[in-house]
């Protein structure tokens, strides 16, 4: 529903809103008022409420209502000096290098307010008001949501590795599920969709490309992106070890691509893969299909290279070209070693370029990897970053 048919419904417009704001709260020369929330986003329905956003340098309290029409008008109340801190430090952390070890210095709640200041729709702005020209701009707020998905989805991936050692399944289930709720967060900051709240999510899968999965260098599945979020989100019947570890595997594989593209798209790491075309297959291969890379196996992105190891662990890292972690990318348990080859370079036939017999062996010899009838992962001891840096 758009904000004018959600108006109409409620019997009135937007001059009838302005005109009841300044007869409660008064709109003056050094004021900001927006429209945001839902509605103005294009994702509220008959149900929703309107939300304003006035910024102000005057004293009162922090909420206002006021109803025109048949609509309730939700007023928030924010003092000028208040958002000039968190612009402030939002402009600071989107002059910083890229560090995803630590957790982003917003809170939930400064997330939401920062994505409703770029998309809020301007209801009166006063000629001596300053925020306007410092509202955030799409990529940093995209650089946001990738951030704070990315730094909660390794945490996670530590969790999960010691819930498979001590048997947890069901924890180890609902731990995937978080991944891959931080993943689409990832995938939709890729494509410039900013809104950080997880009612949204799937919502916003569904306005994605159709071809939304090449960029990946991911196994395709034909599915939409919202039709692969429902089916990887769908938990085994029962909580029995190789199930549990196969949904959970399959998440992580899917989240470590979208990690990946993301923060190439976004940061420009220098290590972007090239889009390509899955090959067709002939007859059905008795070839072993490549392993899994284990849950807590992360990458860091420096130089034109990619660094992989484990996160919170000690000792052993490997270092790829972006062609091996291309490679890497499809240790999903599913594809074949000659088909993640044809994949990654077609029919052309070279001495130099790498061959993914010698990355699994590095791979193996690594300790990362993992298959969910194994009994236990590939054993090292590596460490990148702590995940547990909040």
């Amino acid at each position: 529903m758009t904000l004018d048919e959600f108006l109409q419904l409620r019997n009135t417009q937007l001059t009838t809103v302005v005109e009841n704001m300044k007869k409660t709260v008064g709109l003056l020369p050094d004021d900001l008022l927006l429209a945001v929330g839902s509605i103005v986003e294009g994702q509220g329905n008959s149900r929703s409420d309107l939300d304003l956003l006035l910024v102000t340098p005057r004293e009162f309290g922090s909420h206002a209502s006021f109803v025109a029409g048949r609509c309730i008008v939700d007023v928030r109340v924010l003092k000028v000096e208040e958002l000039d801190k968190l612009l402030a430090v939002f402009e600071n952390w989107s002059e910083s290098p890229w560090q995803v070890t630590q957790a982003a210095p917003f809170t939930y709640d400064e997330r939401i307010l920062l994505h409703r200041l770029h998309h809020g729709l301007v209801l009166h702005r006063g000629e001596n008001e300053q925020v306007a020209a410092r509202i955030p701009s799409l990529l940093n707020l995209a650089r946001l949501k990738l951030h704070v998905a990315r730094q909660l989805a390794r945490t996670i991936q530590v969790d999960m590795a010691g819930y498979r050692e001590t048997g947890d399944y069901r924890s180890l289930v609902f731990a995937a599920q978080e991944v891959l709720g931080h993943a689409v967060d990832a995938l939709l900051a890729g494509h410039r969709l900013t809104n950080p709240l997880p009612k949204w999510r799937s919502r916003l899968l569904e306005s994605l490309p159709p071809d939304w999965v090449v960029c990946l260098g991911h196994r395709p599945t034909g599915l939409s992106a919202a039709e692969l979020f429902w089916r990887l989100h769908r938990a085994p019947l029962r909580a029995g070890r190789e199930s549990s570890l196969k949904h959970a595997l399959r998440i992580t594989t899917f989240a470590r691509a979208v990690f990946h593209w993301a923060e190439t798209t976004l940061v420009g790491a220098g290590v972007k893969l090239r889009t390509k075309t899955w090959p067709r297959t002939g007859r059905k291969s008795r070839e072993a299909p490549l392993p899994y890379l284990d849950f807590d196996v992360d990458f860091f992105l420096t130089n034109g290279h990619v660094t992989v190891a484990r996160l919170n662990e000690f000792s052993g890292t490997l270092k790829m070209s972006a062609t091996e972690f291309a490679m890497a990318l499809l240790f999903d348990g599913t594809t074949t070693p000659s088909d993640a080859e044809r994949f990654i370079y077609g029919s052309r036939e070279t001495k130099k370029r790498p061959r993914i017999d010698n990355l699994v062996s590095a791979v193996a010899r690594a300790g990362f990897h993992v298959s969910p009838d194994s009994r236990r992962p590939g054993k090292t001891k590596a460490r990148m970053n702590s995940a547990k840096s909040k």
